[in-house]
């Protein structure tokens, strides 16, 4: 087998990560500018510095070069897929640096799109590299926990990949007939191991679905058993309740495709040692995990007071150590590259050093018609400022850290979820260090609550999300929830409407739409949508697909576009063939 090689200068570099287990490599490499995985297994050091480098990489800085404004890690490429969905929009277009997907332009072979394609096999790479050096290593206790840590990333990074480029059918025929000839249905991507030498990897055709789930799902049980001891010191690091938390989405997944393809089952099961004996099981085995994750954790959904920042609204959704995160990434200021290029220039309002403020109008905005469904009695509402009190001071109803005039600034629908870190406004070092989320306990309450009523029953999953929305997001004084759904089918949207407000702007309801083959919904009379945004999708919503060795096309750009002019409505039809 061809041996794999580590630049030393990959190596050093790894040691800035949030893991900080090591603060140097010993000098164990010979004077020549590589080192082998052989010589980095008998490192500690070396081990620990490649681990670091998985973990550190949720932060990554313009992975593919320095042209893409959306190129600052995890949390970046999370905006692209929220982009791409119906409740996320930009005030000030000019600035809207996810334009390409939120109008569906340029999603072919074309380098803005490769950048995920690059980010997460980029990331890939970086875990292999790790598992690579472990197999070379002694049995010591926290190599053990090291290779659960990488497998647990490899897992969720597998899973988006599926989740975003397996074609599945769009719902209009020409297309769908178009790929069943060409037998594009249930190929997803490339399967990288550490074992994969050179060669292979330059031959490597898209697997099958059923091929990576079951390496997505053996992955997670090799963390899971890995991890069964393990007492991590920080959030950023997997832990068992993490590795519960991706078994919940990943077998949520399962269950959905099941549901809408039967057959797909029976196409598992006949290729893999699985054996799932009904989609039921599936949504069975996410609530199931989903509940492990809520006694495990220890975790609690957001209060109302920690939603908006605490007492002097500082530490909203930018902090790590908030109660309900079961993981995420930490900043330092060292992982602070840009002013403008982060996530908290482009989501917090009330900072000055990025372009989501007063100065640049980047204002990032709720959906008028999502905001217009969410009652008076949800306190989440205030999250975002209301038509009615646009252009005027916040008063006792809003929570900011802006002055009257400042806040009286911002337009309607503009979100002012997220807060600079430590309230920071100006200083970029501190105030753009913000911790992400990777998974938040209100996540597992609405899986645990959609698969209930999948496996279960209607009236039981009814009653698990009325009791989740009543017990943790409505004020009752106000008014209480009450789910009306009369079958499944609409049920499931009434968890998604709940995950569209819990969840804006973290990049969670992409895979519902996917899942679910849900419609994006831009276009209405009133809509806030901007001009050259405001359409609707024909049939199942679709927007990336692995394009043989040049990485992209686009799936199926149709859409039905309503734009509005003078409050009259005029139509057009767009098509192009995939």
């Amino acid at each position: 087998m061809k041996k794999k090689y580590i630049t030393k200068l990959m190596i050093a570099a790894c040691l800035s990560s949030a893991l900080s287990l090591n603060s140097c490599i010993e000098e164990v490499f010979p004077e020549s500018s590589t080192a082998t995985i052989d010589q980095i297994g008998k490192s500690d050091q070396a081990i620990s510095a490649m681990v670091n480098s998985v973990v550190a990489f949720i932060n990554a800085f313009r992975s593919y070069g320095p042209q893409f404004y959306h190129d600052f890690g995890y949390s970046g490429y999370n905006l692209i897929r929220e982009s791409a969905c119906e409740d996320f929009f930009c005030h000030e277009p000019k600035f809207d640096f996810f334009d390409t997907y939120g109008v569906c332009n340029d999603l072919g072979d074309a380098d803005v799109v490769n950048t995920i394609w690059y980010y997460n096999y980029k990331f890939l790479n970086n875990v292999n590299n790790a598992l690579s050096a472990l197999e070379k290593a002694d049995d010591a206790p926290e190599n053990k926990y090291y290779k659960g840590i990488c497998l647990s990333y490899r897992a969720m990074i597998y899973m988006d990949l599926v989740r975003m480029y397996e074609y599945k059918k769009t719902g209009v025929e020409k297309l769908d007939a178009e790929a069943a000839s060409k037998n594009l249905y249930g190929i997803t991507v490339p399967i990288i191991t550490a074992e994969t030498t050179e060669e292979e990897g330059r031959n490597n055709p898209r697997a099958p679905f059923y091929a990576v789930y079951k390496f997505i799902l053996d992955d997670l049980a090799s963390a899971e058993e890995l991890l069964s001891d393990y007492q991590r010191p920080t959030k950023n690091l997997p832990c068992t309740p993490v590795v519960h938390g991706l078994m919940a989405r990943m077998w949520l997944e399962m269950g959905s495709r099941f549901e809408l393809y039967p057959e797909d089952l029976n196409t598992l099961n006949n290729n893999t040692d699985l054996n799932i004996a009904s989609k039921e099981t599936c949504f069975t085995k996410a609530a199931e995990y989903a509940r492990k994750v809520i006694n495990e954790s220890g975790a609690m959904p957001l209060t109302e007071k920690e939603w908006f920042g605490g007492d002097s609204y500082t530490t909203g959704f930018n902090s790590v150590l908030t109660n309900s995160w079961v993981w995420g990434s930490i900043m330092t200021t060292e992982d602070v590259h840009s002013y403008w290029l982060n996530f908290a220039g482009s989501m917090c309002p009330e900072q000055t050093f990025g372009y989501g403020n007063r100065k640049w109008q980047g204002y990032k905005l709720i959906g008028k018609k999502l905001f217009d469904q969410i009652p008076n009695a949800d306190w989440r509402k205030t999250t975002w400022i209301a038509p009615e009190d646009a252009h005027k001071a916040p008063g006792t109803k809003y929570r900011t850290l802006l002055t009257d005039d400042d806040f009286a600034d911002m337009p309607p629908y503009t979100g002012i979820k997220f807060r600079p870190k430590n309230g920071e406004m100006n200083d970029y070092t501190i105030g753009a260090a913000v911790d992400y989320p990777l998974m938040r306990i209100e996540e597992m309450y609405l899986i645990e609550a959609e698969a209930i009523g999948m496996s279960q029953g209607l009236a039981a999953g009814i009653s698990k999300l009325e009791d989740f929305v009543n017990t943790f997001r409505y004020n009752t004084s106000v008014g209480s929830y009450t789910c009306k759904a009369n079958d499944l089918k609409e049920f499931q949207k009434k968890v998604v409407e709940q995950k569209r407000i819990e969840f804006w702007g973290e990049g969670i309801i992409f895979w519902d739409y996917k899942r679910l083959e849900l419609q994006v919904v831009r276009g209405y009379p009133g809509t806030n949508a901007p001009i050259g945004y405001r359409f609707n999708s024909i049939g199942h919503y679709k927007i990336f697909c692995v394009n043989g060795n040049t990485g992209f096309r686009n799936e199926s750009r149709i859409f039905y576009f309503i734009h509005l002019q003078n409050e009259e409505a005029y139509e057009r039809k767009e098509s192009s063939s995939a």
